[in-house]
Formats: structure tokens, C-alpha cells, sequence
């Protein structure tokens, strides 16, 4: 563990981060527990990399990139929204490019409204979100900390 206070933040964050994508976010009555990664393995995956991504920034002394891995998590967290956010206007799709769209892992599309729509997290949703905030604020210190050296 590095001596620098702000490297230890983000180190930090980026532990309970990880930590929290695996810990459950919320119980469903009928589904259970679930977790993100249980939702959509693949971003979670990516997240985990990209959170990983910070402390060996850091590690190799490029810490004015770190916040760039912050920007890619929250980038990836709100995909799923981003990209929906033009669908409602547009009616100019074909009936099996909806169909097939409709017959997707059902998982996927509970995924994009898992991020924002959860009213009471679980135990480990918390940990998911303070792990985040941390991570994302070491991040941008890091980073605003490497660019006045």
C-alpha cells in the first residue's frame, strides 16, 4: 500500500468497488439476492478491470490518468442507459429488429434499469456505491494532485 493519503483513497475505493460488484445489491422477493455481477457478468468484468486500472496507474507513476479510469466505470455503469436514451422517439426500427431485441437475455434489459432504479439496497449495495464514490473522488485528486507536480 503506498504512504501518499490520496493513493490509499483510491486504493481503497477500487476495493470496495470490486468488493461490491460481486456482494449482493438488493433482495427481489421471487429472484433473491442479486448482485451485478449475477445481472451482467460482462460489465462487471470490465468494471473490474477498469478499477484495477487505477492502482496500477498509479504503480507505474502515470497518476494524472487515473481519472480516465473513474470516467470508464461510470461510463460502463450508465451505458446501458445512455444507449437507450434515443430509443423512445425512434419508430423507424423493423418488427424483427424489435422482436429480436425483445428476446434478449431478459437480464441485460434488468441491467440497464438495475443501476438506476433500486429504492432499497442490500448491504452490499452500499458497499457497491461508497466504493464508487470513493473511487471516483481518489481518482480525480490523484489526478489533479500528479497535474500541480
Amino acid at each position: 500500500m503506498p504512504s501518499d493519503k490520496i493513493h490509499q483513497i483510491t486504493y481503497l475505493g477500487a476495493l470496495l468497488f470490486i468488493a461490491g460488484v460481486f456482494l449482493p445489491l438488493a433482495s427481489i422477493p421471487i429472484v433473491g439476492d442479486i448482485s451485478y455481477y449475477g445481472v451482467d457478468s460482462t460489465s462487471a468484468i470490465i468494471v473490474v478491470i477498469l478499477a484495477v486500472s487505477a492502482p496500477i496507474l498509479i504503480h507505474l507513476k502515470k497518476e494524472a490518468l487515473t481519472f480516465v479510469s473513474a470516467i470508464a466505470v461510470w461510463l460502463v455503469l450508465l451505458w446501458p442507459v445512455i444507449k437507450n436514451m434515443g430509443d423512445g422517439s425512434d419508430d423507424g426500427g423493423s418488427l424483427l429488429g424489435d422482436l429480436v431485441g425483445k428476446a434478449t437475455d431478459p437480464l441485460t434489459n434488468f441491467a440497464s434499469n438495475l443501476f438506476m432504479n433500486i429504492n432499497e439496497f442490500s448491504w452490499g449495495g452500499f458497499i457497491f456505491l461508497i466504493g464508487l464514490v470513493v473511487f471516483t473522488v481518489g481518482c480525480f485528486i490523484t489526478t489533479m494532485k500528479a497535474r500541480k507536480s
